[in-house]
């Protein structure tokens, strides 16, 4: 018997997280450090924190570990009940150490990513764990976020096997959309590839282009603005929640694991949609997120208090 009912694989990174006090400074300015931490990010390790911390059974596989991560990033899922058995520890390989700067509206981050796929001398290399499919058949969900081959495999070890799954920030012609449950798309991501579409107009047309191609929920998300989701042809609108913001690090990859946990627990759309809203509101009120993540009866009082 399995010992995770959850399965996800992408990329988990150690970070260090600098919350400025003011704003992010121009060029050849200074900004004052309000806070400094230490802790394991990135979309899938951000999302496997707030699943765990919402009772969920999550075992977390894909980029390789490295002499500057491996130590760190195991102790800190271990300590919170995460599967952390396939992560590969690769003793010549740094790993993937960023550095996020946050005010209260932005994020920046600085990161050594292309070392995931290039080595010192630019010769290519691969440092993602190819999945498994027994890790995968019998659970109850998954996210796979879509870094190449072995993501695509992922994708389709859950359709071999029945088992539902959300993707983040890829095109609607992309092998894994087609599989997918729900796609969960940002702003950001649509500015950065698809420029064309950034205005309202534009989302709606793109929207539509994703529901052509695939039968999942789309999702695109607009941080504090106007959000807009179809399927099927029916297109809707919700509004995030207006709170106090600390910081927006990790609002994205909290809402995506909201709607993994809503397709563990088999809700319908709406449903889905509003839990995972609500718990990136309550996300973007804590810093360090990592250390307090939302819990269960945080997210049910929230909503309980919003209607």
């Amino acid at each position: 018997m399995k010992n995770h009912e959850i399965y996800l694989y992408g990329m988990t990174t150690y970070t260090t997280a600098l919350l400025l006090r003011g704003e992010f400074p121009q060029a050849n300015n200074y900004s004052e450090v309000k806070e400094k931490h230490f802790f394991p990010c990135g979309e899938t390790g951000g999302a496997a924190t707030i699943l765990a911390s919402l009772g969920c059974k999550v075992k977390i596989d894909g980029n390789h570990m490295g002499y500057n991560t491996d130590k760190a990033v195991r102790r800190f899922y271990e300590e919170i009940g995460v599967d952390v058995s396939r992560l590969h520890f690769d003793p010549d390989y740094a790993g993937v150490d960023e550095i996020i700067i946050i005010d209260k509206d932005t994020r920046t981050i600085f990161g050594q990513y292309a070392a995931l796929y290039v080595d010192c001398h630019q010769k290519t290399i691969k440092r993602w764990n190819n999945p498994l499919e027994k890790d995968i058949k019998g659970i109850k969900a998954a996210g796979i976020d879509p870094f190449g081959e072995e993501s695509i495999m992922a994708a389709r070890f859950c359709y071999a096997n029945n088992v539902p799954f959300v993707t983040i920030d890829s095109g609607h012609e992309h092998t894994i959309c087609k599989s997918a449950s729900i796609i969960v798309v940002s702003s950001d991501w649509i500015r950065d590839n698809m420029p064309d579409y950034c205005n309202d107009k534009g989302k709606t047309e793109l929207l539509k282009k994703y529901m052509d191609c695939t039968d999942a929920l789309v999702i695109f998300t607009n941080g504090g603005g106007e959000s807009i989701y179809g399927r099927n042809g029916k297109i809707g609108k919700f509004n995030a929640h207006k709170v106090d913001v600390v910081s927006t690090l990790g609002a994205g990859d909290t809402f995506k694991a909201g709607c993994i946990y809503g397709l563990s627990q088999g809700w319908k759309d709406e449903k889905i949609i509003g839990f995972s809203n609500a718990l990136a509101a309550i996300a973007c009120t804590k810093f360090p997120l990592p250390f307090n993540p939302p819990t269960l009866e945080e997210v049910e009082k929230f909503m309980n208090n919003s209607r």
